[in-house]
């Protein structure tokens, strides 16, 4: 019994949706979070990844951050709250948060008067980022509806993508994008994507290929869940890899892991959400 109305059905039975109109509500879907992520706080746990050619590669240990996003990309703060299991010292703390303040202190300094059309300039920007970002993802894959399937309990429609063989992607997504293939689950009702697992069908640069060189093969999966009534985010990512520091040619093994929790809706009148008192009353938490 499916709680979706598949009760006593086989979804493989049932015809698959118009291509489409499909792939077009669940653009939709994505452009629509990718133009407001910015007004979510939220948890981030993240493997650390060492790349210094001349130290540690590879992957090891985890940090935990609260993540305070801001229309201004420089005022974005990822707040270091723990390191490996042990939460960072209140010493720690209060020396990042210090020094957010300067950076927001500098901001608001060189805005002087205009400080609300540099916030709405800035959120129109951002939210035309996240359009472009997915657009351009779309624009350089070709997807292909494969089959109906189930997935963590909900009816699914299962699709194949490729890169296109003469993209031309314009934006760092559109970029590594043109690198993957795979599957991508959506959940029908909602045309929203759950889960997608890609391969690398070329080598990916990290730092601009200057400080190393993921192979061919490497592996990515994501997955995505509602965070908001019908606000779907990425909550999981893991990234599974091999190759080789750029120069030394030295061996890089990467087994990378992010999760996103802890999703809460911020005042969207705000270039420094940290700092702001109604988000530090909904939270509990002073800067």
């Amino acid at each position: 019994m499916w709680a979706l109305g598949f009760d006593a059905v086989n979804p493989a039975q049932e015809p698959l949706p118009e291509a489409d109109a499909f792939f077009k509500a669940v653009r939709d879907n994505l452009i629509r979070a990718e133009r407001v992520n910015h007004l979510y706080a939220y948890r981030e746990r993240r493997t650390d990844i060492h790349t210094n050619p001349f130290g540690r590669l590879g992957t090891d240990g985890t940090s935990l951050f609260e993540v305070y996003p801001s229309v201004i990309r420089s005022l974005t703060y990822r707040r270091l709250i723990e390191r490996n299991g042990t939460p960072v010292s209140a010493r720690d703390r209060a020396a990042q948060d210090s020094e957010y303040r300067a950076r927001v202190a500098e901001v608001q300094r060189d805005a002087g008067g205009n400080a609300r059309r540099l916030l709405d300039e800035q959120d129109a920007a951002a939210r035309q980022r996240g359009q472009r970002a997915v657009e351009d993802v779309a624009n350089t894959l070709a997807f292909r509806i494969d089959r109906r399937d189930v997935y963590d309990g909900v009816p699914t429609i299962v699709v194949a993508f490729a890169p296109k063989p003469r993209a031309s992607p314009v934006t760092r997504q559109g970029r590594i994008a043109e690198r993957f293939a795979g599957t991508i689950w959506v959940a029908e009702a909602a045309a929203e994507v759950m889960r997608l697992e890609a391969k690398s069908i070329d080598d990916i640069s990290i730092g601009f290929g200057i400080v190393a060189r993921l192979s061919e093969g490497t592996t990515a999966i994501v997955t995505r869940r509602a965070v908001d009534a019908d606000l779907w985010m990425p909550v999981e990512l893991s990234l599974t890899g091999r190759g080789r520091a750029a120069f030394f040619l030295r061996r890089l093994t990467v087994d990378f892991r992010t999760e996103w929790f802890d999703y809460r809706r911020l005042p969207a009148d705000v270039l420094a959400p940290f700092l702001d008192a109604r988000v530090q009353r909904e939270s509990g938490r002073r800067p």
